[in-house]
């Protein structure tokens, strides 16, 4: 009986070639870091034909490279750079658990963290609010949820520790959308706001991206001082009327933020709360 239950949970599918490259890269070991076809060929139990093919292909993909000297092969650069972002992954998400979690239970908004990867940003955590009112605010960035890095508020604070240059180039790439009536669309404004998110530390937005939402949210950086994630905050819309309420949740935000840098190695300093008026980009 048992035996049947895990038959039929085990999937009914199998893509065999897929398999067999697999089974090549998992040929390599720290003690065989490279091999030749023949040795390829034993350790897999493939045959000669099969394995130069796939070796071939995963060669032109990165996944393998030839010694040009000997004919052997070792892992590519490819599986390097994957395996670096996983580790990333892992890294920012290690150095963020506890300042999330500290601010989880100073605030009980709901919180997202995102880390950019390419043109694009990436969900790495995110925690339904539990405070008054906030488990009715439902964000729709689950656990590796993607957008393109022009995307809502969280787009506003990576693209305005970018260069001019970059920033018109993802613009072109991936325009401005309309999410709700309140989107902002006109590219002049949004150029024109994001020194003030950059001056600021922070960016606000009320109904931009979901009707009932307000946002607020600030950069995270690591050892290089490169803007490399951004850590956000949502709330009842109904909260952006008072004042005491916003500035602690912006002063809570910006010393989360500030601590998971510390926690990647950053050692430059940013306000904790700035004085000048909130970064809004909704008109009023």
């Amino acid at each position: 009986m048992a035996g049947t239950e895990r038959a039929e949970a085990e999937p009914t599918y199998q893509v065999k070639v897929l398999d067999r490259a697999l089974d090549i890269l998992d040929a390599f070991t720290i003690r065989r870091p490279d091999l030749s076809i023949r040795e390829i060929v034993q350790v897999t139990g493939l045959n000669r034909t099969t394995v130069i093919r796939l070796v071939t292909n995963l060669e032109r993909r990165g996944m393998l490279q030839r010694s040009p000297t000997t004919g052997r092969y070792r892992l590519g650069h490819r599986l390097f750079e994957m395996g670096s972002m996983v580790y990333s992954s892992l890294s920012f998400i290690q150095a963020a658990a506890g300042p999330l979690t500290a601010l989880e239970r100073r605030v009980g908004a709901t919180i997202v963290l995102a880390v950019r990867d390419g043109d694009y940003i990436v969900t790495l955590d995110k925690r339904q609010g539990v405070g008054d009112g906030f488990a009715m605010v439902t964000m729709p960035d689950d656990l590796g949820t993607v957008h393109p890095l022009t995307y809502g508020l969280l787009g506003q604070v990576f693209l305005a520790f970018l260069s001019t240059e970059e920033t018109e180039g993802l613009l072109r790439r991936y325009p401005l959308e309309r999410h709700t009536p309140y989107s902002v669309l006109d590219r002049q404004r949004f150029l024109e706001l994001l020194p003030r998110v950059k001056s600021a530390g922070y960016a606000m937005e009320v109904n931009e991206v979901i009707e009932g939402l307000m946002g607020v949210a600030a950069p995270i950086f690591d050892f290089t001082g490169s803007a490399v994630g951004v850590l956000s905050l949502g709330f009842p819309a109904t909260r952006e009327t008072d004042a005491v309420f916003v500035e602690e949740i912006i002063r809570n935000l910006k010393l989360a933020a500030a601590e998971i840098s510390s926690n990647l190695g950053y050692s430059g300093s940013a306000a904790v709360l700035d004085d000048s008026d909130p970064v809004n980009s909704t008109p009023s």
